[in-house]
């Protein structure tokens, strides 16, 4: 027993105390903190379609026009319209001039406004506007016929989603986020 003495007992203990302060200083793999937010884009566009009132003739109006929407990364869509349209056959004749708020997904929109029909007046209207086309209701004011249904094709395609943000953090000190893993690693 000449191996255990005092001295030895220092030995032992220094050596033990200095192999566990390493094993405490070890890599550690945790799930990171993932953050997210939504995001938006402004879209403009300038347009061009062909538009067939119904009770009228079957010979479509030309509708040129520009519209503004704010698309979120959730696909909710709103924003404003103006258009014109003009008759073509027979001679070049001033038809609508058109404002419109619209709300809805990236998809399909619900659309309310009115303006002025330069042959019947003064209108309001509601519609839905889909990839390509659209269809509406007009209430006139002043027209041999109170409700007008029309029906529309157009340049407007279905409206991109902008991606959302993510913000990835690591909950610990000294450690840092790896992509290939999908985990925070680092010697703590």
């Amino acid at each position: 027993m000449a191996l255990l003495t005092p001295r030895t007992y220092r030995s032992a203990f220094a050596a033990a105390l200095i192999f566990s302060t390493a094993a405490t200083a070890s890599f550690v793999n945790t799930s990171p903190l993932i953050a997210s937010s939504r995001s938006s884009r402004n879209v403009d566009n300038g347009y061009a379609g062909l538009k067939w009132t119904l009770g009228e003739s079957f010979i479509p109006e030309l509708v040129v026009g520009f519209r503004h929407a704010n698309v979120g990364s959730n696909g909710e869509t709103y924003g404003g319209d103006i258009s014109f349209s003009f008759r073509v056959w027979g001679g070049l004749q001033p038809g609508q001039i058109r404002l419109k708020y619209f709300n809805g997904a990236d998809y399909l929109q619900g659309e309310v406004g009115g303006g002025y029909d330069f042959k019947n007046g003064f209108f309001v209207g509601l519609g839905g506007k889909a990839p390509f086309s659209s269809v509406g209701l007009d209430y006139q004011f002043s027209g041999p016929v109170p409700l007008v249904p029309y029906f529309m094709l157009d340049s407007i395609g279905q409206y991109r989603k902008p991606a959302v943000n993510f913000r990835i953090t690591c909950p610990l000190p000294g450690q840092h986020y790896n992509p290939v893993t999908g985990l925070c690693g680092g010697i703590i």
